[in-house]
């Protein structure tokens, strides 16, 4: 009995030991990678490189199935996520390190607010301007193709069966014209559009654009309050064979169409 309890206590105050010296930072880790509560390091997800851990082996310190200590011991609850302790063992040196219990679809969901803020506000043309339509004539609208392009985000976190990458993609789909005029549907284009030019607009037409059948001196102001958004295609894929689709993002303006109707005069 004398020797069981001496045993115990010895792993108790190993496993003490083994969480409270775990220093404040790791060697050639950037801060910001890393949560740190008082001694512990957490290796949440990360926008940056895991280098430190890319040839870690993940191993579970002695616990009570083991040696009777208790698994509170070995894992926590901090910033509403279950964190387990594991070493790091490398070229013959330990590293111990909180890791989290998080699936990749909440990883990826995390990404969502991150890629948006990657977005492009694009510039939003008309021809004529808004401030110059005439009913029964196409209103162009485009935007700027150059900025018509994919963007990524990738995030990192170390898992016991290696570095799990998320990345998601914000992917500009189509562009969106709601003309405000309480008569015609949203009009919907693949692309960026065509930029209007007097050449083009003779040999060409472009799917996105919208014709007024009435003049906006029927609203109160004297304009129809119209909507041009891009609209974005988020998605993600891990390193893991992963993959999925996230709330797609649109990201546009308001404007105020002032359309004119002109009378002709016909001389005999």
């Amino acid at each position: 009995m004398t020797r069981r309890r001496s045993l115990c206590t010895i792993v108790f105050v190993c496993v003490a030991l083994l969480v409270g010296n775990t220093p404040t930072r790791a060697v050639g880790e950037d801060p910001s990678d890393a949560g740190v509560d008082g001694d512990h390091i957490f290796a949440g997800v990360s926008y940056a490189s895991y280098e430190l851990y890319e040839r870690c082996e993940w191993v579970r310190p002695i616990t009570i199935h083991q040696q009777g200590v208790s698994p509170s011991v070995i894992t926590r609850e901090w910033q509403g996520l279950t964190w387990s302790l594991y070493t790091c063992q490398r070229d013959d040196t330990s590293q111990f390190t909180w890791l989290p219990n998080i699936s990749t679809e909440a990883i990826a969901e995390s990404t969502h607010s991150v890629v948006r803020e990657l977005i492009p506000m694009l510039t939003e043309n008309f021809s004529p301007t808004p401030q110059r339509g005439v009913v029964k004539t196409p209103t162009w609208f485009w935007v700027n193709a150059l900025l018509w392009k994919p963007v990524s985000v990738t995030a990192r976190v170390p898992t016991p069966r290696g570095i799990l990458a998320v990345t998601t993609t914000a992917t500009p789909e189509t562009l969106e014209f709601s003309p405000g005029d309480g008569i015609g549907d949203t009009v919907e284009c693949d692309g960026p559009g065509l930029p209007w030019t007097s050449l083009l607009s003779a040999v060409a037409k472009s799917d996105c654009q919208y014709e007024y059948v009435v003049p906006s001196s029927v609203r109160s102001g004297g304009v129809f309050r119209a909507r041009l958004d891009t609209v974005w295609k988020i998605t993600w894929s891990t390193n893991f064979g992963a993959s999925g689709q996230l709330p797609d993002v649109r990201l546009g303006g308001t404007h105020s169409m002032r359309i004119r109707e002109l009378q002709a005069v016909v001389r005999r």
